[in-house]
């Protein structure tokens, strides 16, 4: 019995495998300076020190991944040095339980000092130099930009649990995928809370494609939040698009959309409340219909000696101000660019904009930012970056402008346990 035992034993771990990938990456950085003291220098610099562990277990149709990557921030090297922490996590499970399905669950943790000015909220672990990030950045799909604190870092807590599945099965030309989710994020202490106010909530999100051809699809998506915010507001969205992407060319591929929001939304109306009440208003309940609008356009150049990638891309979408909870209708004007000069050289370029619009008051941001990565072998690579931002809020007398750059080197090594 204890022989049979322990050969199903070791036919199972025999049958798994995992592996794993460590590194290290080190950041030194300079930036504008908004610390309000009357002493203090308009350019402060920074270290940054990130090791990261990875571990993943694949066996048969079941993949586990896990990450975690704590940052250890010297702050203000050059006038008043201080240290900053700043857990990060990662776990995903992936199964196939049969081909044409599949599921995934997923965990992203943040905890710590996050200066949302100069890095990024969830940091990538494992580093890509095409894919832009962060607050200051448009993500790959387009916007939002998000409008930046007065204060330049808080005391953070991020967490985003999400289970997608997937499925084929509808048709040889379908796709049927859903997503439900709980997000958490905002500061944790009282001054961190003024900063950027707590919200939590739930998300769920359904979409069918049709593929058309093998060059264009069409998707209908319908999708649900509802958010809550530790100074009293609260709002629902509910979104109902119908999208259509195509390819053009081999190198052009065009993408548009267009749909229609609900929102209801109960803005706070006084100062910051820590633990408002369930159930009890701050506001005047608002419901509003909202436009939802895509349109973007891809194009590839291809080359031996500078391959590019560009995508130019524009929304219209309702906005939640993750600073004052409001939600209005806003543009999203985005633009991303990635030149590969050789196998071990690339550069990325990234500007935006975003604005109010229909007759809406909100932020108006400007941002913009250049990425350059070159691998000198397999476990070493050096990357340079640049970012800028202009904003200007309507509760500020003036505008901002926040900047920043940064040379990292990444070590990185890997293998099979």
């Amino acid at each position: 019995m204890l022989g049979s035992a322990l050969t199903a034993l070791w036919l199972e771990l025999s049958a798994s495998a995992i592996t794993y990938s460590a590194s290290v990456r080190v950041d030194s950085r300079v930036r504008s300076n908004e610390d309000p003291a009357q002493d203090a220098p308009s350019i402060a610099g920074d270290t940054d020190f990130t090791p990261i562990l990875g571990l993943e277990r694949t066996q048969g149709n079941t993949t586990l991944e896990l990450n975690y990557a704590p940052r250890i921030s010297l702050r203000e090297v050059t006038a008043e040095p201080r240290t900053e922490v700043q857990h990060v996590g990662r776990f995903a499970a992936r199964w196939r339980p049969e081909r044409g399905l599949s599921f995934r669950l997923s965990e992203e943790l943040v905890l710590g000092s996050v200066n949302l000015l100069t890095m990024d909220s969830l940091p990538v672990l494992q580093p890509d130099p095409d894919d832009p990030d962060g607050p200051l950045r448009p993500p790959p799909g387009g916007g939002p930009l998000q409008p930046l604190p007065e204060g330049d870092t808080v005391y953070f807590l991020s967490s985003a649990t999400s289970l997608t599945g997937e499925t084929s099965r509808l048709g040889r030309r379908w796709q049927l995928s859903g997503t439900a989710g709980f997000s958490v994020s905002g500061g944790l202490d009282g001054p961190a809370r003024e900063a950027v106010p707590m919200q939590y909530g739930p998300r769920m999100d359904v979409s069918l494609s049709h593929a058309l051809s093998e060059l264009s699809a069409i998707t209908t998506s319908a999708s649900t939040t509802h958010a809550r915010f530790s100074t009293g507001a609260r709002n629902t969205v509910v979104t109902l698009t119908e999208s259509w992407t195509g390819r053009m060319s081999r190198r052009t591929s065009l993408e548009a959309g267009a749909g229609a929001s609900i929102v209801h939304s109960i803005e706070a109306t006084g100062g910051v409340a820590p633990d408002p009440e369930p159930g009890t208003p701050a506001g005047t309940p608002r419901t509003e219909l909202l436009p939802n609008l895509t349109l973007a356009v891809g194009h590839r150049i291809p080359s031996r000696t500078a391959d590019f990638d560009g995508r130019l891309g524009l929304r219209v979408s309702p906005f939640t101000d993750r600073l004052t909870a409001r939600v209005y209708p806003r543009a999203d004007v985005t633009a991303t660019g990635t030149w590969v000069l050789s196998p071990r050289v690339r550069m990325s370029a990234t500007a935006g904009t975003a604005f109010a619009v229909g007759g809406a008051t909100g932020d108006r941001l400007v941002s913009g930012g250049l990425t350059a990565s070159w691998i000198l072998n397999s476990w070493m690579s050096v990357d340079a970056d640049t970012r800028g931002t202009w904003s200007r809020s309507p509760e500020l007398p003036a505008a901002r402008f926040q900047w920043a750059a940064a040379l990292g080197l990444s070590l990185r090594q890997t293998g099979i346990l």
